[in-house]
């Protein structure tokens, strides 16, 4: 982001240390696709909070070399996972950060899955320790992180509602969530429907 208040203001910069030796836990990774997060777009308008410059912190690609401790994954690899430089042809991940992308998933497919799934279990597992049986409200169900959210929380067995607009409706349907587990985020007029649902 070479000035912020535009994304007019993005430029292509050479990236030295992508071709730089690797550390003991690296990969290099020939990138094939790479997820674009509402921070991607923040970023370059200048809405970030901090002195955020970097875009691009999730992809997939194939690992072409490793640094002399990692054992779990070879050059020829399919990954995914999350690491700066996803919008580059070549990334540098610590190899924790990534994960083989599992069989019949494309590159495209596997690039949007690490940061919105990995919040959405950070925030129903780690956080708030979700467990089967219990209710959920997902806010933004429709979005990213609140799609994920639902197929996380439903997985768990939990008994899942979500708030989108009115024209996203038809997306919280289709990830399982019949009409009265669903309620606008337009107004806060979700508070006394779901409660009428959920009694």
């Amino acid at each position: 982001v070479e000035h912020k208040g535009s994304l007019d203001g993005l430029r292509l910069e050479a990236c030295p240390e992508a071709d730089a030796a690797l550390a003991p836990n690296e990969v290099r990774i020939s990138m094939r696709a790479a997820g674009v997060n509402f921070r991607d777009v923040l970023t370059p308008l200048g809405m970030y909070p901090g002195d955020a410059t970097a875009i691009g912190l999730e992809g997939a690609g194939v690992v072409t070399a490793v640094g002399a401790d990692v054992t779990a994954l070879a050059p020829g690899d399919r990954v995914m996972g999350m690491f700066a430089g996803a919008f580059g042809p070549v990334a540098v991940a610590d190899a924790r950060m990534v994960v083989r992308i599992p069989k019949g998933w494309s590159f495209a497919e596997a690039a949007t899955v690490p940061i919105a799934y990995l919040t959405a279990y950070y925030a129903l597992v780690d956080l708030g320790g979700l467990e089967p049986g219990e209710s959920v409200l997902v806010h933004a169900a429709a979005g990213g992180v609140g799609s994920a959210a639902v197929q996380l929380a439903r997985h768990l067995g939990a008994d899942v509602y979500g708030t989108a607009s009115p024209a996203k409706w038809d997306a919280l349907r289709a990830a399982g969530l019949d009409d009265a587990r669903t309620a606008s985020s337009r107004d806060l007029g979700f508070e006394e429907r779901l409660r009428t649902a959920t009694h």
